[in-house]
């Protein structure tokens, strides 16, 4: 793994000299997502591309263009949920916050069309990451128009959400390593799965461990919520009353007493573990073991504090 870190200084390169000299307070904002330690995320097209069989290198255009994607989504979902103090929005106003937001969603593309990519690979990673644009917005737009109503509605709307980016990040990696379809299928197959695995991960520490507001403070209905409302148990119609009567924000400590009483956590510890075994089985096809070794131990490393969520 320290060998692909060691591509850190190259991506971030790439990217800061991807910015238009001209703008300096965008470079500015960006500079706050390239301290050390870089993204995790960053690692995962370098990653796919040497399990594939690929030069890691050959990546590195895109693990800085996911980087700058994945801080416009940031920008966003802070603008959205407004739910920690020191947020963009609150420095420079939700206006500037947006039309940065969107500079930076053009900024991914500018660094993809800087690539030395083959005109036919440079097609197929470009167009997948404006595949992958199209989903996680109808997947944001999902949520947020609030067409989350059971747990089958949950699994589409983080599969176009989460999932959708993972999988891209991955399966683009892939793409510029090999053109075998079968590796970059298995590639984007451990993406869709890591992606969901940290969703439920997430939605588990936003109400157990949070560092903000919580989704239950917030109103929101995800998965330990859906858990509860779903599962047979003595307080189901209390939290269902709750929900229908948009209560959740005003009892947060009864729903998690509910939640601990059904033991909603060992579900979903048990659920990201078995999105954890499917993105392993997807990548065994790889031929590549130091690759492959690393895309294990990112999604190996996400799990090391279960203990903590099993306990607390």
């Amino acid at each position: 793994m320290n060998s692909l870190k060691s591509l850190y200084t190259d991506v971030r390169e790439v990217l800061e000299n991807s910015i238009p000299d001209y703008w300096s307070a965008l470079r500015s904002l960006l500079s706050n997502f390239l301290q050390e330690p870089m993204a995790p995320e960053a690692m995962l097209p370098l990653a796919s591309c040497q399990a594939v069989g690929g030069t890691p290198k050959d990546a590195i255009h895109i693990s800085a263009a996911l980087l700058t994607f994945g801080a416009c989504l940031r920008i966003l979902d802070e603008l959205e949920d407004r739910d920690r103090p020191g947020q963009l929005w609150e420095q420079v106003g939700a206006a500037r916050a947006w039309n940065s937001a969107a500079a930076i969603n053009v900024l991914c593309f500018q660094i993809l069309s800087k690539a030395p990519f083959e005109p036919q690979v440079f097609k197929r990673i470009n167009q997948a990451f404006l595949d992958a644009c199209w989903r996680i917005s109808a997947g944001q737009d999902r949520d947020l128009g609030g067409m989350t109503k059971n747990i089958e509605d949950y699994w589409l709307t983080i599969e176009m959400k989460t999932g959708a980016a993972s999988a891209m990040a991955c399966a683009t990696g892939a793409m510029a390593g090999t053109d075998d379809p079968n590796l970059i299928n298995a590639c984007a197959v451990f993406g869709h799965h890591l992606g969901l695995a940290v969703q439920i991960l997430n939605d588990m520490e936003s109400i157990w461990q949070p560092d903000g507001i919580t989704d239950l403070q917030q109103g929101k209905v995800t998965l330990p919520l859906l858990y509860g409302l779903q599962f047979d148990h003595p307080k189901r119609q209390e939290l269902v009353a709750l929900v229908e009567a948009n209560e959740v924000a005003a009892n947060v400590e009864r729903i998690k007493g509910i939640l601990d009483a059904i033991d909603t956590r060992s579900f979903l510890i048990w659920a990201a573990l078995k999105e954890r075994e499917q993105a392993l089985e997807a990548i065994k096809v790889c031929p590549n073991a130091e690759g492959k070794e690393i895309l294990e131990s990112y999604i190996t490393g996400m799990f090391g504090d279960i203990d903590f969520f099993s306990k607390c």
